[in-house]
C-alpha cells in the first residue's frame, strides 16, 4: 500500500520537471517534503509558483494573449525577444529570484524545441524556439495546483550535497 508508518519524509536532489515528487505528494501525506537542484532559475520558478501563484499567472496570460494572437513569423520573433529579457536576467543577475524570470523561464519551456534547457558556457539559455501550434502557456488550473501542493514544501538551490542533512532512516530519497 506504499510506505506504511516507516517513511514520514521525502528528498530529492535533484528536482529537475518534478514528476516523481508531484506524484508522490499526491499519493502520501508526508511530514516533510524537500527538494533542492542546482539550477537557481528553476529553483526560482518552484519558489514563485508556490508563493506568487497570482502575479505569475497575470504575466503568463499576458505572453499566452500576445503570443496566440500573431503569426508564425511573429511567433518567432517574440519568442527571441523573450528569450533575450530572459538572458539580460541571467546577465544581471537577476534570474535567479523574482517573478519575472519565472515567468519567462516557464513561457521559454512551453514554446523552445521541445521544452528544453540549455545554457551555453556563458550560462545562457540558447535553445531555439518550437514549432508549436497552439502552446499552453498559461495552463492556470495545473499551475494552482502545483502551488497548492509545493506549499508546505522545503525548496532549496544546492549542489545535491547539502541534501544530506534532513536524511534519516525514515526518508525516502529520489536520485535521478
Amino acid at each position: 500500500d506504499g510506505f506504511g508508518d516507516t517513511i514520514n519524509k521525502f528528498v530529492e536532489p535533484f528536482v529537475g520537471g518534478g514528476a516523481v515528487l508531484f506524484d508522490v505528494l499526491s499519493k502520501y501525506q508526508l511530514e516533510e517534503v524537500y527538494i533542492s537542484d542546482i539550477n537557481a532559475e528553476l529553483i526560482n520558478m518552484y519558489i514563485m509558483v508556490r508563493d506568487h501563484i497570482d502575479e505569475l499567472i497575470e504575466i503568463l496570460s499576458a505572453y499566452q494573449r500576445d503570443y496566440i494572437a500573431i503569426d508564425t513569423e511573429g511567433r518567432k520573433d517574440y519568442y527571441y525577444n523573450k528569450r533575450d529579457e530572459y538572458n539580460l536576467l541571467i546577465q544581471n543577475g537577476q534570474s535567479q529570484e523574482g517573478v519575472e524570470s519565472a515567468a519567462l523561464f516557464i513561457f521559454l519551456n512551453r514554446t523552445c524545441f521541445n521544452g528544453l534547457y540549455r545554457a551555453n558556457k556563458s550560462g545562457l539559455f540558447n535553445v531555439p524556439t518550437g514549432d508549436y501550434a497552439n502552446p499552453l502557456i498559461c495552463n492556470e488550473a495545473n499551475l494552482r495546483a502545483v502551488s497548492e501542493a509545493l506549499e508546505n514544501v522545503h525548496i532549496i538551490c544546492a549542489d545535491y550535497s547539502a541534501s544530506i542533512d534532513p536524511i534519516d532512516q525514515n526518508t525516502l530519497v529520489y536520485l535521478d
